[in-house]
C-alpha cells in the first residue's frame, strides 16, 4: 500500500485573499438571476462556488494557501471552521428558500472572517461590491432585509 504525500502547503498571499474576497460577491450576484429562472443546477453550482470561496478565505486565516491536489483538508480548518462550513452543506429540497439559506449562512461565515483577513493582510474591504450584490440580493422575495453577524 502507498501512502499519500501529505500536501504542499504555501502561505497564502494578499493578492489572491483580495480577489476572494471580491470573487465572493460577485458570485453571489449571480444567484438571485437563477433562483428567479429556478434554474436549481446552476444556483446549486454558485452555492459550491461561493462554499469554495469561504473555505479558501478560512485557509487564508490559518496561514495557507488553498492547496493544489489537497487530501487533507480537514487538517487545516479548526473544528469550529468545519463545523460552520458543513452546515452550509444541508439542502432539505429544492427550492429558491434551500439556495437563499446557503447563502446567507455563508454570507454569515464571510463577514466573520472577512475583516480579520482585511487586517491580516492590509486589504481594502469591496464595501461597494457588498452594497450592490445585497441590493441586488433583496430584491428577492424571501432574501432577510438584513443580516446580522455577531
Amino acid at each position: 500500500m502507498v501512502q499519500s504525500l501529505p500536501d504542499q502547503l504555501q502561505p497564502a498571499d494578499a493578492t489572491t485573499v483580495a480577489r476572494l474576497l471580491e470573487n465572493f460577491w460577485r458570485t453571489l450576484a449571480i444567484l438571485p438571476d437563477l433562483i428567479r429562472r429556478r434554474e436549481h443546477l446552476l444556483a446549486a453550482n454558485t452555492t459550491v462556488a461561493l462554499r469554495q470561496t469561504v473555505l479558501e478565505l478560512m485557509l487564508a486565516l490559518n496561514g495557507i494557501a488553498w492547496p493544489q491536489g489537497v487530501t487533507h483538508l480537514n487538517a487545516y480548518l479548526s473544528e469550529s471552521q468545519r463545523t460552520a462550513i458543513e452546515k452550509t452543506l444541508l439542502t432539505p429540497d429544492i427550492r429558491a428558500e434551500s439556495w437563499i439559506g446557503q447563502a446567507v449562512a455563508l454570507v454569515v461565515i464571510y463577514r466573520w472572517y472577512a475583516p480579520q483577513l482585511v487586517e491580516k493582510f492590509a486589504l481594502v474591504y469591496p464595501q461597494e461590491l457588498e452594497e450592490t450584490t445585497l441590493t441586488q440580493l433583496q430584491e428577492l422575495p424571501d432574501w432577510p432585509l438584513s443580516i446580522i453577524t455577531d
